[in-house]
């Protein structure tokens, strides 16, 4: 069974007590594990410990693209050098966990303007899809 990354995302979105921070339930281990039992099956992995590390991944991807964006708008490069995702499934991803994204900005010190940044980002975002 080959993983569908955007598939896999769709059902992770309906729990946002494993990606939304701002949100009580995030800290909740006990709703979070719910979470993880009602994925685990839909997911196609074995168990829950590789459902944890499959979500670390695609996080940690997530976030390593967030960066290479954020990089690339500092080089004080034109927006047409501003780098742009390859993954299928990072505008979709995006579309949810930017919320994250948005709330590390402002509490980013020295931060220019956060509005600026998150423009950006949504604008290449456009730009890939």
């Amino acid at each position: 069974m080959v993983f569908d990354t955007i598939e896999f995302l769709k059902h992770y979105e309906e729990h946002p007590c494993l990606w939304d921070k701002c949100i009580p339930d995030f800290k909740n281990r006990q709703k979070r594990n719910v979470a993880e039992e009602k994925l685990l099956p839909i997911s196609g992995l074995s168990n829950i410990k590789e459902l944890r590390s499959k979500i670390r991944s695609i996080r940690g991807t997530y976030n390593q693209e967030i960066g290479k964006i954020k990089n690339s708008m500092r080089t004080g490069s034109g927006a047409v050098d501003i780098y742009k995702p390859k993954l299928n499934w990072f505008s979709y991803a995006d579309s949810f966990l930017r919320k994250n994204v948005e709330q590390e900005i402002e509490t980013e010190p020295n931060v220019v303007s956060y509005k600026f940044i998150v423009t950006f980002i949504n604008i290449i975002i456009i730009a890939c899809i």
